[in-house]
């Protein structure tokens, strides 16, 4: 009796590490803003205002939409990879908008001295909107575009895990390390470091270490003045 071969995917290492490193940023954010988000009620959390309730429910879009993207990936569902795709070209912009107003919103609620956040949010809401954009353009070369949307979605880590309350220098450090699972990864994989890979970590660090430099500039104090009294 004739049998019909039905032809066997092969599991890739890229399919285990890429839904890996998505499943390790929704584990970051579930559980950075679980006291005041996830288990308060999301949409019903007592947050400031109506704008950081949009602001999060945005950016958990994202978060999730990347962990399905990158399952449909592995799962070689490609097709639909690139259909829920498009969704990312109207969070993408949404988030940048939306994380600017969040972050002046924050500047002029708070009482204490917003600079350094102020600062760290800005250059990481820029690398991410780069890193982002670019991984769209080149969503044709697949090494490229995976690693990109990932890279990117890192650089935005930092408030989930700054609400782990373990200090300025411990929570730099991890910001510092995530992007390098990928490099780690990259060497095993590749045996060399994709460009991709290259400059999300270099914007990483530089960011990290021009920090409190640039604080010092006497810039950023008149420009939270006219934030506050516009």
């Amino acid at each position: 009796m004739a049998t019909i071969a039905t032809p066997s995917l092969k599991i890739r290492s890229d399919d285990i590490f890429f839904p890996a490193m998505t499943f390790l940023m929704l584990g970051i954010v579930l559980s950075g803003f679980a006291k005041t988000y996830f288990l308060a009620g999301m949409m019903r959390a007592k947050l400031p205002n109506k704008l950081v309730h949009i602001h999060g429910f945005v950016f958990v879009l994202w978060i999730f939409l990347l962990v399905i993207q990158a399952m449909l990936v592995a799962s070689h569902k490609v097709k639909w990879h690139m259909r829920l795709g498009v969704f990312s070209l109207i969070l993408l912009p949404s988030m940048f908008i939306l994380g600017i107003l969040t972050l002046f919103d924050f500047v002029r609620r708070t009482a204490e001295d917003p600079l350094l956040v102020l600062i760290g949010d800005l250059e990481t809401i820029a690398i991410f909107v780069a890193l982002a954009s670019w991984g769209l353009l080149v969503r044709r070369d697949t090494t490229s575009h995976k690693r990109l949307m990932i890279l990117a979605t890192m650089t935005i880590m930092g408030p989930a895990i700054s609400r782990w309350d373990i200090g300025i220098p411990a929570t730099l450090a991890l910001i510092l390390v995530l992007p390098l699972f990928v490099l780690v990864y990259d060497l095993w994989s590749l045996r060399r470091v994709a460009r991709p890979t290259l400059v999300a970590n270099v914007l990483n660090l530089a960011w990290i270490l021009t920090l409190m430099p640039v604080s010092k500039m006497v810039f950023w104090q008149r420009f939270i003045e006219w934030i506050r009294h516009p």
